[in-house]
Order: C-alpha cells, then sequence, then structure tokens
C-alpha cells in the first residue's frame, strides 16, 4: 500500500479539489485465523490480524480522498495448500523439500463444521474480492468480510 499510495491519493486530493468523487479499491486478503486465531498457526494468525489492522487503520486515513480500503478473511479455500498430503505434492525451496497439504482427516473435519459442508472454491474466493473491488461497494469501507462457508458468524470482528 505504501508503494501504491502515490498513485491512489494524488489523483484523488485532485478530484476532490474538483469537486469529483472518483473510488479507488484496496482489498487485503486475511484469514480467519487472524480474526479467530487458529492452533498451531500463531505466526500466520498474527501476521492476518495485523493486516486487519492495518486495513482499519489505512481506511480511516486514506478515506477522505475515496479509497475504500477492506479485507477478505478467508477460511477453507481449496489450493494446493489445502489438498490432502496426498493429492497435494511438493515444491523445493533452497534445496529441501517441503509437503504440501493437509491430512485428509483434517479436511474431512473441516468439512463437517463448515456449514454448507465444503470448502470454497477458487472462484467463490474471488467473487467477494470482486465485489469489494466494483461500484456496489462504494460505500463499504473499513470492513473485514469473513467468507467462510458459515462457519464463524456473528458480529464478532
Amino acid at each position: 500500500m505504501r508503494a501504491a499510495a502515490p498513485h491512489l491519493r494524488e489523483p484523488a486530493k485532485k478530484e476532490r479539489d474538483a469537486g469529483e468523487e472518483v473510488f479507488r479499491k484496496i482489498v487485503n486478503v486475511s484469514s480467519i485465523s487472524g480474526t479467530f486465531g487458529n492452533a498451531g498457526q500463531a505466526n500466520y494468525s498474527a501476521a492476518k490480524a495485523g493486516l486487519v489492522g492495518l486495513t482499519k487503520t489505512v481506511a480511516k486515513e486514506w478515506g477522505q480522498f475515496k479509497i475504500n480500503v477492506n479485507a477478505v478473511a478467508f477460511g477453507f479455500v481449496e489450493t494446493r495448500l489445502t489438498a490432502s498430503k496426498e493429492e497435494a505434492g511438493f515444491f523445493n525451496k533452497d534445496g529441501e523439500e517441503i509437503t504440501l497439504g493437509i491430512p485428509e482427516q483434517l479436511r474431512q473435519m473441516a468439512a463437517m463444521i463448515i456449514p454448507l459442508g465444503r470448502p470454497a472454491q477458487p472462484a467463490e474466493a474471488a467473487g467477494p474480492v470482486f465485489f469489494l473491488c466494483g461500484p456496489y461497494s462504494n460505500y463499504i469501507h473499513g470492513q473485514v468480510l469473513n467468507v467462510t462457508g458459515g462457519q464463524f458468524g456473528g458480529m464478532t470482528t
């Protein structure tokens, strides 16, 4: 956001001075691990919680420029990192082979606690980001949209 700031704020200042209202969008990608925590993921949860704080702070600072700043906190989304260990494969980093995926038993448990009964597909995860980038979200500002299939609900974030 620091690198994008001059490209977002400077034109916005000119538009504001001219009486024009043009909305620009920032959508940060967080996780419900950052809003609810997750056992065994202290570093990941802390980083994603930091994005939530950054989102809310920059929204307060940049709202005057009509720059909408929001975040999407995803739950379980089907990716190569959440595929079953048997199917996910691996990658090499600095000569070390790192296995991807999670145990199938955990995948099955996750599906049982998601009211919609399954993880999100990538296109379903992209939809809320697309929405927040469009004109129908011009008055949504400083928010965290939980995209979880109902896994966590209520007014908690």
